[in-house]
């Protein structure tokens, strides 16, 4: 990979580029620890992702910073509180932060965070973080840590701070559902799910059942309040590639659109910051003029 990806001034000028295209948001995702074996089988370096998004929220104004996701059984709950509120403040409330519960079970052994526990410590953790977000004084007594009479500053300017819950699972719906302002499904070829531990999505079929669930999940409880979903699309292509077709792009995200997807994420592609930024033009030209 060229390093010269991981820069401030790559960053800064990623995200001017991606304002001229027309998009709105970017996210970085987070990998603290891959291992080379599933770096060899596709797998991808990472910065930290509020990191980065802190150079991106000072080089403009225009842009919503997402993580996408952040894997919250890999943070002391208390730290990720605060750097996510700090985030936000400083940002002027322009932080969304996808979550996840991570499948990588190397990753999760490097880091020294039991795998068995991650949906325990995912949930405690978006307990914890609406208790430090609130401002006022709380008591916890978690899995691996003992919080009494804290109270943590600052809080988030957005109210409440936007949390999107990354996966296929039934679970990741019901959280998404019960405690959440959005829902991240992630593509997921039927041909690895397995390995991935998650549910296969690969059609709009696939996609438009588990909506048809997140909603039945809704009504259930009662709740009337929207739900961002952010999905991806594969279809025609990519630009700068042989065959490239934007027009069945347009068409996949209108097609998704219908089906209440509310977010279109793309993942630029290229080995080097002038190929990304060239790719990120041409999209913006392409797909996001076409879809207005």
């Amino acid at each position: 990979m060229d390093e010269s990806l991981y820069t401030r001034e790559f960053i800064e000028e990623f995200g001017t580029v991606a304002i001229g295209a027309g998009f709105h948001a970017m996210h970085f995702t987070e990998h603290p620890a891959p291992s080379r074996r599933w770096l060899e089988t596709g797998g991808h370096e990472a910065l930290d992702p509020l990191v980065a998004l802190g150079v991106l929220a000072g080089a403009n104004t225009k842009l919503r910073l997402l993580t996408q996701l952040t894997i919250l059984p890999y943070k002391n709950p208390l730290l990720f509180a605060k750097s996510a509120a700090t985030l936000d403040r400083l940002s002027n409330g322009r932080v969304t932060l996808g979550v996840g519960a991570g499948y990588l079970k190397s990753e999760f052994r490097a880091l020294g965070v039991d795998f068995d526990e991650r949906n325990d410590l995912f949930d405690e953790t978006l307990r914890v973080c609406r208790l430090a977000w609130s401002g006022e004084a709380f008591d916890y007594e978690g899995r691996h840590f003992s919080a009494r009479d804290i109270r943590t500053l600052p809080t988030p300017l957005q109210d409440p701070l936007p949390l999107w819950i990354g996966g296929n699972s039934a679970l990741s719906r019901r959280r998404a559902v019960h405690s959440a302002q959005g829902w991240i499904p992630q593509p997921n070829p039927r041909s690895i799910a397995a390995s991935r531990r998650s549910a296969a999505l690969e059609t709009l079929e696939d996609l438009e059942r588990m909506l048809d669930e997140l909603r039945a999940l809704a009504r259930e409880i009662g709740r009337t309040a929207p739900i961002d979903v952010m999905f991806t699309s594969y279809a025609g292509g990519s630009p700068l590639a042989s065959g490239w077709d934007p027009r069945k792009r347009v068409d996949d995200i209108r097609a998704q659109e219908s089906l209440g997807v509310t977010w279109h994420q793309t993942n630029p592609v290229g080995g080097s910051p002038g190929a990304i930024l060239d790719w990120t033009r041409c999209y913006g030209e392409d797909v996001i003029s076409a879809y207005r």
